[in-house]
Order: C-alpha cells, then sequence, then structure tokens
C-alpha cells in the first residue's frame, strides 16, 4: 500500500476527487499545509511542513489550481529536503480530464474480441477510415487516434500472451509514411493531453523518462486511472464526419513530423516490426502494410517535397527488412484518393464517405485475393 499526504486542505473539489478515484493500492495518510494548522474538510491527521521529511510517504500531492502556487509549494518542499518525485501535482484533476472520454483500449480487446480471424493495426487513419464491420471478412480493429507503431505491437502481443490471436489470420498494418519517426512517448503534449492513458492497463509507459515533466503524469494515471476508467466507461467511439475538407489546393502545409528525422526512433521502429512480422509469420499469419489515401492536391510545395522524402525513407526501411524477413505484401493508397475532395474531412483523413469507399477498396484489392 503506497502512502499519500495530502498538501493543501482547502480545496474541496480537488480533495473529494483524490478520494474518489484513488486507486485502491494507495491511502490518504495525512495533510499538510502552509497557512491551515489543521485539516478543516475530514479532520485527516495534520502535519506541520517542517516535520514532513521525518514521516513515511510516497507521494505528496499538491491540492491547488494556482500554477504560481504549486511552484511555490515544490520550492518549499524541496527545500525541506523531500525528493522532487515524491512532489505530484494532481493532473489528472487540473484539465478538462480528456481521460474521462478515452476508451481502455486493453478492456476493450478483452470485452469486444470474438475471435475475428483479421486484425487491424495502425492510428487515426484506420481508426477512423475503415469500417472493418463492412470488409469482406470478419476484423477487429485495435486501432486508435495517435497511437504509435510501439504500442500497437504491444497490442498484439497482449493479444498472443493471452491465447487471442489463435483464429487470426490476416493483419492489416496502416502505416503512413513517416511511422517509423513517430515515438508517443517522447512527446511532452501527449502525456499532457492524456494521449498515453488508453493503454494505461499495459504499464508501459516506452521512453517517458526521456521527457521532462512526463513522469507526474504517468504517476497520475496510476493513481487514479483505474477508477477512472471503471466510473466513465469510455466507448471506444470512432469519428463520425461527413464533413468536406475546404482548404484551398497547393496552401496547406504538412505537421512538423513529415519534415523531421529521428535515427534512433527509426532504427527501433524498425527492429521491432521486424521482430513482429517474423513472430505473426511464424504463426502463420500474414502481414500486409497498408499505405492510407491523402488529399495530396492541398499540399504546398515544400510539404509535397517532404511527402515524398517520407515515401522514399519509408521504402527503404521496408526494403532492408525484407532482407531478413522475406517479402512484404505492400498496398500504397496514398494517392488514390487524390482530387477527390469530398472524400476527405481535412488534409490527412478521410470522411464517413471516403471510409466507405475506401473499405470497399480493400476489399477489393486485398481481400478479394
Amino acid at each position: 500500500m503506497k502512502k499519500i499526504i495530502i498538501f493543501g486542505v482547502k480545496n474541496v473539489e480537488l480533495r473529494r476527487n483524490i478520494a474518489f478515484f484513488l486507486d485502491e493500492d494507495y491511502a490518504i495518510v495525512g495533510c499538510s499545509d502552509g497557512h491551515y494548522k489543521y485539516d478543516i474538510l475530514n479532520e485527516l491527521t495534520y502535519i506541520p511542513p517542517e516535520e514532513l521529511p521525518n514521516h513515511d510517504f510516497d507521494y505528496i500531492l499538491i491540492t491547488v489550481f494556482s500554477s504560481a502556487a504549486q511552484a511555490e509549494i515544490r520550492r518549499s518542499l524541496q527545500g525541506l529536503g523531500i525528493s522532487a518525485e515524491k512532489i505530484l501535482r494532481p493532473t489528472i484533476f487540473l484539465r478538462r480530464g480528456a481521460e474521462k472520454t478515452y476508451p481502455d483500449l486493453v478492456e476493450h480487446i478483452k470485452s469486444n474480441y470474438q475471435g475475428q480471424s483479421g486484425l487491424i493495426l495502425g492510428l487515426s487513419y484506420s481508426a477512423n477510415g475503415i469500417c472493418e464491420k463492412d470488409l469482406s471478412r470478419p476484423f477487429f480493429n485495435c486501432s486508435w487516434s495517435g497511437l504509435d507503431m510501439y504500442y500497437n505491437v504491444r497490442l498484439c502481443e497482449y493479444m498472443q500472451d493471452y491465447g487471442l490471436l489463435a483464429n487470426v489470420e490476416v493483419i492489416l498494418n496502416v502505416f503512413p509514411y513517416y511511422y517509423f519517426d513517430y515515438d508517443m512517448s517522447k512527446s511532452r503534449a501527449n502525456f499532457e493531453l492524456g494521449s498515453l492513458f488508453p493503454i494505461r492497463q499495459l504499464n508501459d509507459w516506452h521512453h517517458y523518462r526521456d521527457v521532462p515533466g512526463a513522469y507526474e503524469y504517468v504517476e497520475n494515471i496510476r493513481i487514479f486511472g483505474s477508477k477512472i476508467s471503471q466510473f466513465y466507461r469510455a466507448p471506444k467511439w470512432t469519428l463520425s464526419s461527413f464533413e468536406v475538407f475546404g482548404g484551398a489546393d497547393g496552401s496547406f502545409v504538412l505537421d512538423p513530423l513529415w519534415f523531421t528525422d529521428y535515427r534512433d526512433t527509426t532504427e527501433e521502429l524498425a527492429d521491432l516490426f521486424l521482430h513482429n512480422l517474423l513472430r505473426m509469420k511464424e504463426k502463420g499469419k500474414y502481414s500486409y502494410i497498408v499505405v492510407p489515401p491523402f488529399y495530396l492536391r492541398a499540399l504546398d510545395y515544400a510539404s509535397k517535397c517532404a511527402f515524398q522524402k517520407k515515401k522514399e525513407k519509408f521504402y527503404r526501411i521496408l526494403s532492408n527488412i525484407e532482407t531478413k524477413a522475406g517479402e512484404i505484401k505492400i498496398f500504397d493508397f496514398s494517392d488514390v484518393f487524390d482530387g477527390r475532395r469530398e472524400l476527405f474531412c481535412d488534409l490527412t483523413h478521410l470522411n464517413c464517405t471516403g471510409a466507405s469507399e475506401f473499405t470497399k477498396l480493400l476489399n477489393r484489392e486485398i481481400l478479394g485475393s
């Protein structure tokens, strides 16, 4: 049982959230405050700030909303000799709480996988751009918005460890060209937005230690994530949009990721994909790579160059992998809908009409054979 001390006795909203959503492996053992000399809300054991270093605890939670007050409390506690990693803000309750709207992907697999013979891995392009129920054979979609290759493979490994891949014969890996450069655990913004919350049951935060401040967000998920998921029970939804992309052709710039190369990430993910490919091949499962459609006419000149450069790098990586794993079947649909604006809701994502058309294309070009 991990022990928590509350610092700041007055904020009833934060304290009630903390008490209600606190995981069973944690317990509040006392409180402290820089102004009050007792607990005005719950009559918890009060510990004067100067005596905190003499007490046994795992974390101090700072229960104030003001960022200036949070910083001052943190400086004061560290001045008493308390380790920075023991001082946490309840970040999960300081924002609008996007975690409340996110599904638990592991729980989704446990509850909804029904032995489908096909598996879809990827991120938003396949989470929202494929109507798996309309595919010509049963598919289960593991994709989720922003999910990188590492966590898709980890979900695949989870299914294998629990005997859930026995019926799977075909895996569609829906990869954009930049996918070997993308590591969601190296972006502070992903921790601030709670983007890793859906994979919390894996308890694998990959490179979070390399990201300043990420530790605090991860500890919040560990402390409160289970009960937040259980209480809100957010489903794995699909973005349903009939909006048509309205941007002018030749005027849009791709996201910065398209313009940047990350050698360490590329090497790690290429090796990871190779090993997963070999593991699935050994078990008799066909793995295909599917490059999703983009509305290329909207790109400005610099973005078109970056897009082409990423494409060339993508194929070089796959060519190197093929030397070790054998032929990889690639279905590249990046330009298949180029010029068909009515199928896109934004520069890189299909709308509902586009998703329906893309699903028909997958049936015809891949599953039909």
